[in-house]
């Protein structure tokens, strides 16, 4: 999936990338300082993958400035982006707080389903809380969020649950979420033959149902994953 993600993403962003630059500065400079100015001049779709190309290259400040504009025209893609950026930006005053108001606007939505996870779990910006975590946590991998069902195959072998920690894990390794394959062999190593056995089974038999197919924010993936 990985790979597919990266094809798509890269295609996308090369391509936006010269036709922009080309049209905005003439030949594409090597520095980007200054670009910025160009983030209310751009069109929505314009500005988002400006946004991606400047987050691929670590130039986060300059890809907030983009996605602001588009987010705040209600572009989900770009909503996320920036949720994911304050998530993660600890010199940034209330990032937090900016990362919970982002993703929560986009609550119906796996990633941000997984992100309300997390900020539930550590106690950033909302109060502490197990159950919440779990709540949003269970909601994006019924969504077949790759992350999420790895989350949700740790909690239940913290549980002592090792069928449905094999499951899950056993789901995520299959969408290449790479950090499941060992937890696979660990869960797997906690069950009976029979009952491993019947686990494959019904991974064999459910594996379609919780397959991650979702490529709009399949920039997103690559970035933080």
């Amino acid at each position: 999936m990985k790979q597919k993600l990266k094809g798509l993403g890269l295609s996308i962003a090369i391509f936006i990338g010269i036709v922009l630059f080309d049209s905005l500065f003439g030949t594409p400079p090597i520095a980007l300082s200054g670009i910025e100015k160009y983030s209310d001049k751009v069109s929505i779709e314009e500005a988002r993958e400006l946004g991606f190309i400047l987050f691929n290259n670590k130039q986060y400040p300059q890809a907030r400035v983009f996605f602001e504009p588009s987010a705040k025209q209600g572009d989900i893609g770009s909503q996320l982006a920036l949720a994911t950026l304050y998530f993660y930006d600890l010199t940034t005053q209330d990032n937090y707080q900016q990362a919970y108001r982002w993703f929560s606007q986009n609550s119906d939505n796996a990633f941000a389903q997984y992100y309300l996870s997390l900020l539930y779990h550590f106690g950033h910006y909302v109060p502490q809380s197990p159950l919440k975590s779990l709540f949003w946590l269970e909601k994006s991998a019924a969504q077949s969020f790759p992350a999420a069902q790895h989350n949700l195959a740790v909690y239940y072998f913290n549980l002592g649950d090792y069928r449905e920690s094999y499951l899950w894990a056993m789901y995520a390794r299959g969408n290449d979420f790479s950090q499941s394959r060992s937890l696979v062999k660990q869960a797997g190593e906690h069950l009976p033959l029979a009952e491993k056995a019947n686990a494959d089974q019904t991974y064999r038999n459910t594996k379609d149902k919780h397959r991650w197919d979702d490529e709009q924010i399949s920039e997103l993936l690559e970035q933080v994953f």
